[in-house]
């Protein structure tokens, strides 16, 4: 029997347990939105720790309520909690290390400095002055050349440690935050927020016929996500929610989000090499294009890459593989 009800009350605390999960991806960041269904009434949504303030929305399903809803500061597990302490407590170790070195650099220094000027004087106890003095010199060059080394390898373990306090940042356990729901009925909602700073990258593939026209294919970069999870992406900024009619759903990083004929361009260039190219083209795409990297081909060859400045629906845009080349587009 108690064994009975302490399985209750871990029941009665479990975490939602999620049906579905998607993201759409902005220029600049992301809508995460994922269908929950609550335990014995009670549900918690992470939060990790760059949500945009504000942003979360809790919409109840079909059959279910919204009693009580609570955001709360996470707290990370024990064992990430000393994970923490840990690399806190090296970048400690290590800047008290950087700060050694300083001094012994300065002493170092002030060593050579001094040997060097040293004026060769030869007595009975120093038959040959200049080879001490050449030896003091090389001794204290040789320790700052151990300092510098020791000074590398502290600096380059701060950056691991930063690197992996960013990492588990970024995981939600440290510095997020908690929504606690209550719900009733059928207890399933879906939640959504928004993430500053994990937008898509657009890539482009502008592929030159050598006849005047050329096919333009925008591919999204984007981190994978996890397995079950649907992408979408959305060619503007966080601030323009508004716009999910120009959402478009994307089956892996790296897929097409838009592909296009343009039945004439006009490019001026050589074949490749120090003169380079330039094309200008009108976007028939009827959808902004917005900045990228590009690739070049022509004929099938690949000509290089070159930033994209992107341009509206109807407008010109060019990609200019060198910049001597805009003059000659205007």
């Amino acid at each position: 029997m108690k064994f009975l009800l302490a399985l209750l009350i871990v029941l009665s605390a479990a975490p939602a347990h999620a049906a579905g999960r998607s993201i759409t991806y902005y220029l600049d960041g992301a809508r995460f939105e994922e269908e929950s269904a609550a335990t014995r009434g009670y549900l918690e949504i992470a939060l990790p720790a760059a949500v945009v303030p504000d942003s979360l929305r809790i919409r109840p399903l079909a059959g279910s309520s919204i009693a009580r809803v609570e955001i709360q500061k996470a707290r990370p597990t024990p064992k990430r909690e000393k994970e923490l302490d840990a690399l806190l407590e090296r970048k400690r170790r290590l800047e008290d290390r950087l700060r050694a070195l300083e001094v012994r650099e300065d002493i170092f220094k002030a060593a050579a400095k001094s040997q060097s000027s040293k004026a060769p004087r030869k007595t009975k106890t120093n038959p040959e002055p200049m080879e001490t003095i050449r030896k003091g010199t090389e001794f204290a060059v040789a320790q700052l050349e151990v300092v510098y080394r020791a000074r590398r390898s502290a600096e380059d373990g701060i950056k691991a440690v930063e690197a992996r306090l960013s990492a588990l940042r970024k995981e939600g356990g440290v510095g997020g935050s908690v929504a606690r729901v209550w719900v009733g009925g059928k207890g399933r909602i879906t939640a959504s927020y928004l993430v500053a700073g994990s937008g898509w990258t657009p890539v482009y593939d502008f592929r030159l016929d050598g006849s005047g026209a050329m096919d333009v294919t925008l591919h999204a970069l984007f981190p994978r996500p996890d397995k079950g999870t649907t992408a979408a992406v959305v060619a503007a900024p966080l601030a323009a929610t508004d716009k999910e009619a120009s959402r478009r759903a994307i089956a892996a990083p790296f897929g097409e989000v838009l592909k296009f004929h343009v039945p004439a361009v006009r490019e001026i260039g050589g074949q490749s090499g120090p003169e380079g190219m330039a094309v200008s083209f009108v976007n028939g795409a009827g959808a902004p294009l917005p900045p990228g990297e590009a690739t070049i081909f022509r004929s099938g060859e690949y000509l290089g890459k070159a930033a994209f400045k992107g341009v509206q629906p109807g407008a010109t845009g060019e990609v200019v593989l060198c910049k001597g080349f805009t003059a000659a587009l205007d």
